[in-house]
């Protein structure tokens, strides 16, 4: 594996990284938590997690998937060949990685309409590199 391709998979996930941790930030200010919650607890979390708007759910999956589209944009755009490899493989991180967040805390329906945003949206940031790389040709 060229050196080359595998800095682009870590690039893609430090951006998209920088992407979840503003986005999830940013649900913490819309739904922050009380006080009278311990950090630690972990069923007060859940609970807490389980109660939060609906809208904050797609919120957090919206995130996700501008996360995976942006690192796969970039992973893809960066790699020197197998574009969509690099992509695929930044999705598959996520998609390991944020199922486990997300089966640790979140309602089922988040779990299972998460499995349809981090692979898809990577792959779609990987064809927009390849098509915004055809355009420069």
């Amino acid at each position: 594996m060229k050196i080359k391709n595998i800095i682009a998979i870590v690039v893609g996930i430090i951006a998209s990284m920088i992407i979840i941790i503003i986005g999830e930030a940013l649900v913490h200010i819309a739904n922050p938590l009380p006080t009278t919650i311990d950090i630690n607890d972990t069923e007060a979390l859940k609970a807490h997690v389980a109660n939060s708007p609906f809208s904050l759910h797609l919120l957090i999956l919206l995130n996700y998937a501008l996360a995976c589209f942006v690192g796969g944009l970039i992973a893809s755009s960066i790699a020197i060949d197998k574009k969509m490899n690099q992509a695929m493989t930044l999705g598959g991180i996520f998609m390991g990685v944020g199922m486990f967040s997300l089966i640790t805390l979140h309602p089922l329906w988040v779990v299972i309409c998460s499995v349809f945003i981090f692979l898809p949206f990577a792959y779609m940031g990987g064809m927009m590199s390849l098509k915004m790389s055809e355009k420069k040709k």
